[in-house]
């Protein structure tokens, strides 16, 4: 509402204005004789209403009352020269006063509604924020309110904030990049053969760093230092990293397996800090598979771009070697050993516990196996249950309270077939645990959150038995197996590769013939395997539910009506609508405890799953995730695993216009 003055303005301009027309349609339509008085009449009202708004704007200006003559002379040029002004308003936001600093600058604030001349700054008025910046004439101002009194504290930021957005853009931004395979591919090639991968891939990578104005420096062959500022890293994001599909391209056309991890670190002036968030990244991503890229701004989570493809199978076995005699010293140099496997514990994890324990024992440690007390997958629990006997003729399973009471600091735990404390079987144990080894073969999500001194991370590896059998198969020390224990570790294997269906490689095999070389009975692990009737008609039940999306992606959603079924079940069924011809993805939802849902995803190798599921804050393999949440429903995770299919099927469709163009 304006105020009265504004109002008196207003009236006397339409009076005269209304008595200038009566004029003009005597004069001219009416045809009535022109007369004096009512000339002399309307130019005394053209004198009044001009006095009027003389008097409007003088009063105006006298509300106005200078600054210096209230604090001074020395007081209103330092306000002047840090650009500051404060403004006072009545009930009605309307500016009863002003300091001079919009005077100055013909801001008219004066009689004014400052929701009218300041557009959004009812936030600001109505306490929903304390501060907030406007865009006037061009300048950008700061307004603060204050809590105690109807006044507005403003300053000008507008050469603070264009030195903000200019210092942002020139962060300096590290990043490390690492051509995976690189050496192992070059050792075995003729000198013809790595001149053309040094032209077209390794060359490669240096044009793009240089298409962003980078300075490059090589490391070693197969690494580069790569130093560019804010601006341009942001136009890297925004181009995707488009080099990883292209290094896959030129690998493909040379029939190498060579691809490219890179690891990039922002948000902070400190260069030691920089230097050790990019070495921290790229170990992270290379014990991901590789194939991606690693970007953290400093306090934030770690976040993945690419992931286009599996882990590619390592070759060379020296990091094995490696590996096995540091956890041999490990070992050597510990009171005791506890090995611990994920909760749900299966046939790979205990599996894989089996061979460490076995391992250890060769240096006449003792062992212990937490596998009581904790929950086992339904058919590796009846197996061990039929076998105790076999078991524990070798090997000693206790319960997490036993360990504890057996801990000392130099006790060794070795944690098998994960590396979160989240899946843990052993929580308390770990926690209090000094000296950690890590072994698994799941691509890591983030830093792990277990404090480990050793971790033996391979995500190209089938599973966790395979990654044991072979730092056993490297050991100098003779580990002698059972038909019972390699058998157990063959069906660990089976399992994780669905019967040699999936994620295999040579070494995969390889470790199978070791087993069976060593006892391993096939026919027995197949047995071991086999559904029961019930199963059966379980994973019939949850097909029914089968929904296509995409023509080549499944979605089986076992609402709670049908009740619970086993996390065993929910990936075997991804698995079996894996076979259906023409399907590149599957996932299964279904409850598997009173509080507990679950996710699995299945994939040929033509879509990822683990990026989809890590999107909702699962994760595992290219080709094999889960996820697990509580507190949630079957209808709630089928809509958000939808759409993360569905942002997922957006990425891949955008990069295949990028690398088109």
């Amino acid at each position: 509402m304006e105020n009265n003055t504004d109002k008196i303005k207003f009236y006397a301009i339409a009076v005269f204005v209304l008595q200038v027309l009566v004029l003009v349609v005597l004069q001219f339509i009416f045809k009535q004789p022109f007369s004096l008085v009512a000339a002399i009449f309307t130019l005394v009202d053209a004198i009044g209403v001009g006095y009027i708004i003389y008097a409007y704007e003088r009063e105006k200006k006298e509300r106005m009352i200078s600054v210096s003559r209230i604090l001074g002379t020395e007081a209103k040029n330092a306000l002047n020269h840090g650009q500051i002004g404060i403004v006072i308003y009545n009930d009605d936001y309307e500016a009863t006063w002003a300091s001079e600093l919009f005077d100055e600058r013909n801001i008219s604030l004066i009689g004014e509604k400052i929701t009218r001349t300041i557009p959004g700054s009812e936030v600001l008025l109505n306490g929903e924020s304390d501060t907030a910046v406007f865009n006037i004439d061009g300048r950008e101002y700061e307004f603060t309110r204050s809590d105690s009194s109807r006044v507005l504290y403003v300053k000008d930021v507008t050469e603070f904030n264009q030195l903000n957005v200019t210092y942002n853009k020139e962060k300096v931004v590290l990043g490390l990049i690492h051509l995976d395979n690189y050496d192992e591919t070059v050792q075995y090639e003729d000198e013809q053969k790595i001149a053309a991968i040094n032209t077209n891939i390794r060359q490669k990578v240096v044009d793009w760093c240089n298409q962003y104005d980078s300075m490059v420096r090589r490391l070693r062959s197969d690494r580069f230092l790569i130093v560019l500022n804010e601006e341009h890293f942001e136009k890297m994001l925004e181009d995707n990293f488009q080099i990883l599909e292209e290094v896959k391209k030129e690998a493909n056309n040379l029939s190498v397996a060579i691809t490219a991890s890179m690891a990039f670190a922002r948000g902070t002036s400190d260069f030691m800090e920089l230097d050790n968030m990019i070495n921290d990244l790229l170990e992270l991503v290379l014990s991901r598979g590789g194939d991606q890229v690693a970007v953290k701004n400093y306090g934030d989570e770690v976040r993945f771009y690419g992931q286009s493809s599996e882990a590619s199978e390592k070759t060379s076995k020296v990091r094995v070697r490696v590996i096995a005699q540091t956890l041999r010293g490990i070992i050597k140099e510990s009171d005791n050993v506890f090995v611990v496997p994920h909760k749900d514990a299966d046939f790979d994890a205990i599996g894989a516990c089996i061979g460490i324990s076995k391992f250890a024992q060769a240096f006449e440690k003792n062992v212990y196996i937490i596998l009581k007390g904790i929950t086992v997958e339904n058919v590796a629990k009846a197996v061990v249950e039929d076998y105790y006997d076999e078991f524990t003729a070798n090997h000693i399973l206790i319960s997490e309270d036993d360990a504890l009471a057996l801990l000392t600091k130099d006790s060794c735990v070795i944690i098998c077939d994960h590396q979160s404390m989240d899946l843990t079987s052993a929580p308390e144990l770990v926690s209090r645990a000094r000296r950690i080894v890590v072994i698994d073969h799941h691509r890591r999500k983030s830093e792990t959150n277990v404090n480990a001194m050793m971790i033996y991370n391979e995500p190209a590896s089938s599973s966790a038995v395979e990654l044991v059998t072979e730092l056993i198969e490297y050991q100098p020390a003779r580990v002698e197996l059972d038909e019972f224990e390699t058998t157990f570790m063959y069906t660990g294997l089976l399992v994780d590769t669905d019967g040699f269906k999936a994620r295999c490689s040579s070494r995969s095999f390889e470790v199978c013939a070791y087993l069976r070389k060593e006892g391993a009975d096939i026919t027995m692990a197949n047995e071991w395997l086999k559904d029961t009737l019930q199963q059966f008609e379980t994973k019939t039940k949850v097909l029914k539910y089968s929904e296509a999306i995409n023509g080549n992606i499944i979605i089986a959603a076992l609402p709670e009506s049908e009740g619970m079924i086993t996390r065993t079940i929910v990936s075997q069924v991804a698995n079996q609508i894996l076979t259906i011809k023409d399907i590149d993805a599957a996932f299964v939802i279904a409850r598997i405890a009173e509080d507990t849902w679950a996710v699995s995803g299945r994939s040929n190798g033509n879509i990822n799953v683990q990026i989809i599921l890590e999107k909702m804050g699962g994760g595992g393999h290219f080709t094999a995730a889960g996820l697990q949440r509580t507190a949630s429903s079957v209808a709630s995770l089928n809509r958000e695993l939808k759409k993360a299919v569905e942002e997922y099927l957006e990425g891949v469709e955008a990069n295949e216009g990028n690398s088109a163009e």
